[in-house]
């Protein structure tokens, strides 16, 4: 074999294995890359209600003779809140509702939904959802009220914890 054929020989091998490599990359590299976009969850109204109520807050009213006490955790419209209550005979309920803030005419509503156990889905029927009626007070400061179906609000205290 002469230097020709062998030279031959090489450019072919050299053409084939190319075309060969060429064909794998074009069938393992997309023409078109495409991502999926998060769910984005829209609130009643275009922007957020109230930007003072974002962060985490604890919260605390009494309905005869029991203690609610609540963790409250805000951003934008939308919120979680666990609540610990505690009855005069010591018994405990504890609950996970979804916030949701709705405007209303002086203020606006957070209202609660479908409250279950505490890192579950299971429904907690002993527990009621919430509903406060919240509004601007003195100097900055909120003014809340459980309006939860107790024949009247009922004032809740409430302390910031973390912005």
């Amino acid at each position: 074999m002469n230097i020709q054929t062998k030279l031959n020989k090489f450019v072919r091998f050299s053409l084939v294995a190319l075309t060969a490599t060429s064909l794998s990359f074009a069938t393992i590299i997309p023409a078109k890359v495409a991502f999926a976009e998060p769910i984005r969850q829209r609130s009643v109204s275009p922007g957020v209600i109230n930007e003072g109520m974002n962060g985490t807050w604890n919260l605390q009213w009494k309905v005869n003779g029991w203690l609610h006490r609540g963790r409250l955790r805000m951003d934008g419209n939308f919120g979680t809140m666990i609540v610990n209550v505690t009855g005069p005979n010591g018994r405990r309920v504890y609950a996970e509702q979804q916030m949701n803030m709705v405007p209303n005419r002086n203020g606006y509503i957070l209202k609660g939904s479908r409250p279950t156990y505490p890192g579950s889905n299971a429904i907690n029927r002993e527990y009621q959802p919430d509903s406060f009626y919240v509004e601007s007070g003195y100097r900055g400061s909120w003014k809340m009220r459980n309006c939860s179906d107790y024949h009247g609000c009922i004032p809740v205290r409430m302390t910031i914890i973390d912005r």
